[in-house]
């Protein structure tokens, strides 16, 4: 006996099982780390006869880091930088009080793909990804497997919301048994800072910088032509591989430019409710912590945002094809 469903019934149920079948792919397709996992092992095993000073490798899966000494500098910028924002406010004496061993890049793609193969993590992030358009747009079929723009293993993680960098980190320290964390607001800028005193590390000019970060500038202008930009080319029109730029005076590639880099801090007035001595801002003055805080500026930044001073809310479980995760451990 055949079973005949009404047209419109027939209709319905049929939508559905397409639908489901997408949201299936969307979730389940399988990444390929055969041969990314062979050229770290074999890429760990030549770092560790070399021993480089100053950084750290825990496990093949894991970032490299970069070990950043103790300091301190003035965070926020004055009233003198050019584009600055009201929330850069007050500039302050910060004291960093411990080395810090800090991401050398931006978390790869690669890494989070290892990192999803082996926790089992399911990513409710929606995705604002790209669709054509000058604006970043959620769509269904958006994570970070897919922008809406194509990355090799080698490019940052995007599409990552706060939680999905947290419960990175906190496989980190399960897989490495290292104490693995996101850098605070105030250690970020440290940092990113590496000494200099200049709106980006490079200088007050962002068109000296195409050799030093992934901004908006000519290379995207040439998609997207009504978008304020440097006056120079990256080479790059969304995410470059990371470690494609010069690195700053710490030895810190992509801390401008590339991808917006979660920090632990939740959302604060300014600086002035912020703790001096580098730790996270946890809200008991006030602070929104269903919004947290990123740094650096990405692909899809204008010159004004790729500065070491500019902060960025943004909602715990938000994700972006400019969003991405730098990690930190104490030494």
């Amino acid at each position: 006996m055949t079973l005949t469903l009404p047209g419109s019934l027939g209709a319905v149920v049929a939508l559905i099982m397409v639908l489901a079948a997408l949201a299936g792919w969307r979730r389940a397709v399988p990444e390929d780390l055969g041969g990314w996992r062979a050229e770290r092992l074999e890429a760990f095993h030549a770092w560790q006869a070399r021993s480089p000073a100053h950084e750290v490798w825990d496990h093949p899966d894991a970032p490299v880091l970069v070990t950043i000494p103790a300091g301190s500098y003035l965070q926020g910028s004055p009233v003198t930088e050019a584009e600055r924002f009201p929330e850069e406010s007050p500039q302050r004496p910060v004291s960093i009080r411990h080395a810090i061993a800090v991401g050398k890049y931006p978390v790869t793609r690669g890494e989070y793909a290892r990192f999803i193969q082996d926790s089992g993590y399911k990513p409710r992030t929606v995705c604002r990804g790209y669709a054509g358009e000058t604006e970043l747009l959620p769509r269904w079929h958006f994570s970070w497997r897919r922008p809406g723009f194509d990355q090799t293993n080698s490019d940052p993680a995007v599409c990552i919301s706060w939680h999905d960098a947290k419960a990175y980190v906190d496989w980190l320290g399960r897989r490495t048994g290292k104490s693995y964390r996101l850098l605070t607001e105030a250690e970020w800028e440290y940092a990113a800072r590496a000494g200099t005193r200049t709106s980006r590390w490079w200088g007050d000019d962002p068109a000296k910088g195409c050799d030093a970060a992934n901004g908006a500038d000519l290379s995207a202008k040439d998609r997207f032509t009504d978008w304020d930009v440097a006056n120079c080319r990256d080479g790059a029109l969304f995410t470059a591989p990371v470690g494609s730029y010069h690195p700053n005076g710490f030895g810190l590639y992509d801390m401008l430019g590339n991808v917006w880099q979660w920090v632990e801090d939740c959302a604060a007035d300014g600086y002035r409710d912020a703790p001096a001595d580098g730790s996270a801002y946890s809200g008991a003055a006030g602070g929104d912590c269903s919004l947290r805080m990123m740094r650096g500026g990405s692909w899809h930044s204008n010159p004004r945002y790729v500065r070491s001073a500019v902060r960025r809310a943004d909602g715990a479980d938000i994700g972006y094809a400019a969003y991405g995760i730098r990690v930190a451990r104490d030494p």
